[in-house]
């Protein structure tokens, strides 16, 4: 019998954030996490050189940003830990919601590892995603031109996983493929079939730390307690990506797209967001000119953003379960510490924008601050008449006299599109009560751990008699030239977390209509809720998606992945009188389809055939999402149609 061997890869999850505010974690690590790495693996170094019982693995970033900003000796002890074998980085700079990159800022993210490659003399194949249950396949091109061959994705054991092999090779339209290990957990023992070399993690939790001697010992204990007699050995993601590229034409190949279940935090504090796509796409016309020490700076830092954590923890900083209604929770925001504590976190996460633009000068700098002043929010407009249709620049557009919503649209050119039940796009806010969290949890959970109901639950939600289950719908009160305006009903506005008032914008773009929806006087609210503008012709449609510059078809994703709520750069719906309809969301990432309920998790393939519709803010669960927004927004669209 072929003996077994263990390849275990000692790792801690970080989390930039979550346990603490992101200064304070970035200093415990450089203060004692990696110095705690560097002890445990000189001891066992010292009793064995030539194959020491541990080996640290951690994201680029990390180790890039230790060697930046500590002291010589520091650096020093870290340099030596390298070169001795005892810490490793993977390809990645941190877990991300990769979604919400472009082509371009990925690549920034793995510059991490490829200029501490280039330092070290070292090739990197490997890499690692933890927590986040999905991903977007338009990394994979990137990771393959990158050279990476392996990539490990270990997921929050509370999240459903999308359904897909325990080991696969992931295609791309292109052909390109990396090897991929998904596991319902940070990381654990596995044998793929037919292979007697098996990966197991021995994983500290959130910002835990890496192991001392003891606990080291201990992994082993542990590890040949399940697997007794096999050979275990202190690895690398490298040693195992190896192994496993060189077997991979026995794995199945994957074509779909995963998606990403947790990507609704980037609709939990929009302006954020807006900031930094904004930003983003600044960075992707530096990338597409030429590449400065400034601009890689910024790049790099803009990245952050796009880091997994957004905020301390709320079940642990927040708490509270009585400050719901609007009294209540508007006094707690002023007087409770726990309130300003976390409200901080989230500030600390936007300041990632500031200090990437701090990061250029010149004319870089003034075209970042020309970039941002484009999603200014526009002052608002006052209606001069009551039209119930519009001309703007050729384009008709055909208004309900009641709600304000687009009922049909028709191009200079006379192709028209007309909205399913008389609405092609609407403004809606929707309020959620106990009830439509718990539909969410138990749709979504797959376990009931005390921790994993408490990151996704609403405690004391359930006995505020203001919580309300509920749709609402705006209604117009006057048009200019080129807008319309509406107000929202008072009781949304007053009790829970409804803008006072919209306005949706039109202007005749290059090559189709622009679209601006504005939001005025929303307050802040800790009830649950989200605004959305849906688009929604006639007729059924099949609906394509783009991320990372690539195109999915709304039917090619794997199942309980990330259909139902994705972050996109553009959306293309093709009726059946064969008119395509193409959206390009500018400062608002997140779209959904129009026939599923935003809270419910489908595990199935949702169906976009009713349209879609883009989530303009939410604060759907906890875990470290921002939990309330208030203020002016505005958000962009671009129009476009084609077909017949």
């Amino acid at each position: 019998m072929t003996e077994k061997r263990i390849h275990v890869v000692f790792k801690t999850h970080l989390d930039i954030g979550f346990t603490d505010h992101a200064e304070k974690i970035r200093k415990q690590y450089h203060e004692r996490f990696i110095p705690q790495a560097i002890e445990t693996g000189a001891h066992f170094y010292n009793e064995n050189p030539h194959e020491p019982l541990f080996v640290w693995t951690t994201g680029a970033w990390l180790i890039w940003d230790h060697l930046n900003s500590r002291s010589k000796e520091e650096v020093a002890r870290l340099e030596q830990a390298i070169e001795r074998g005892l810490i490793r980085w993977h390809a990645l700079p941190f877990t991300t919601h990769t979604e919400l990159m472009s082509p371009d800022l990925f690549k920034a993210g793995l510059s991490y590892a490829q200029e501490l490659d280039h330092r070290f003399g070292l090739k990197t194949i490997a890499a690692k995603m933890t927590d986040v249950p999905g991903h977007t396949l338009g990394m994979v091109p990137l990771l393959a031109e990158a050279g990476v061959r392996f990539l490990h994705i270990g997921v929050n054991s509370a999240s459903p996983p999308p359904e897909i092999p325990d080991i696969f090779r992931w295609r791309a339209a292109g052909g390109e493929e990396i090897v991929v290990m998904y596991q319902r957990s940070y990381g654990e023992t596995y044998f793929p079939e037919g292979l007697s070399d098996g990966l197991s993690f021995a994983h500290t939790s959130d910002n835990i730390g890496p192991q001392s001697v003891s606990q080291t010992a201990e992994a082993y204990r542990e590890i040949l307690k399940h697997e007794p007699g096999a050979a275990v050995r202190a690895a690398t993601l490298e040693d195992y990506g190896k192994l496993i590229w060189e077997a991979r034409e026995r794995f199945p190949v994957v074509e779909k797209e995963l998606g990403d279940s947790w990507i609704h935090g980037s609709g939990t504090d929009p302006e954020k967001i807006a900031r930094y796509l904004a930003l983003q796409r600044l960075y992707d016309q530096f990338a597409g000119e030429r590449m400065t020490t400034n601009r890689q700076a910024f790049g790099r830092k803009l990245a952050l953003v796009a880091e997994h954590t957004c905020g301390v923890d709320i079940k642990s900083f927040l708490r509270d379960e009585k400050a719901w209604a609007r009294p209540a929770f508007e006094a707690a925001r002023k007087t409770d510490p726990r309130f300003h504590y976390t409200e901080a976190s989230w500030a600390e996460q936007r300041a990632y924008l500031d200090q990437a633009v701090a990061e250029l000068d010149g004319e870089d700098a003034v075209r970042a601050e020309a970039a941002l002043a484009e999603i200014a929010v526009p002052s608002r407009p006052e209606a001069t008449e009551a039209a119930t249709r519009l001309d703007v620049g050729g384009w008709i557009i055909e208004l309900d006299p009641v709600t304000g919503d687009v009922s049909a649209l028709t191009a200079p050119d006379g192709r028209t599109v007309r909205g399913a039940n008389g609405s092609l796009i609407a403004y809606r806010y929707e309020s959620y009560d106990a009830g439509d969290v718990r539909r969410h949890m138990d749709t979504y959970l797959t376990h009931w751990m005390d921790w994993a109901v408490l990151d996704h639950d609403k405690p004391g939600l359930a006995k505020v008699a203001e919580a309300r289950s509920q749709a609402y719908a705006p209604k117009r009160c006057g048009t200019t030239a080129t807008s319309v305006l509406a107000v929202m009903p008072a009781e949304a506005v007053e009790q829970l977390g409804a803008p006072a008032e919209i306005a949706i914008e039109f202007s005749a773009g290059k090559d189709g209509l622009d679209v601006r929806l504005s939001l005025y006087g929303k307050n802040a609210n800790r009830m649950p809720e989200a605004s959305f503008l849906s688009f929604t012709p006639e007729g059924r449609s099949a609906w394509d998606v783009c991320k990372m510059g690539h195109w999915h078809a709304t039917d090619n994703f794997a199942r309980a992945g990330g259909a139902q709520l994705q972050a996109v750069t553009a959306v293309r719906g093709r009726s059946e009188p064969g008119v395509e309809l193409m959206v390009e969301n500018l400062d608002t990432p997140l779209v959904a389809p129009q026939s599923w309920p935003f809270m419910a998790f489908c595990k199935d393939l949702p169906d976009y055939s009713a349209g879609v519709r883009f989530n303009i803010h939410n604060n759907k669960w906890g875990t470290n999402f921002p939990m309330w927004w208030g203020g002016d927004f505005t958000t962009r669209f671009k129009l476009s149609f084609s077909g017949r």
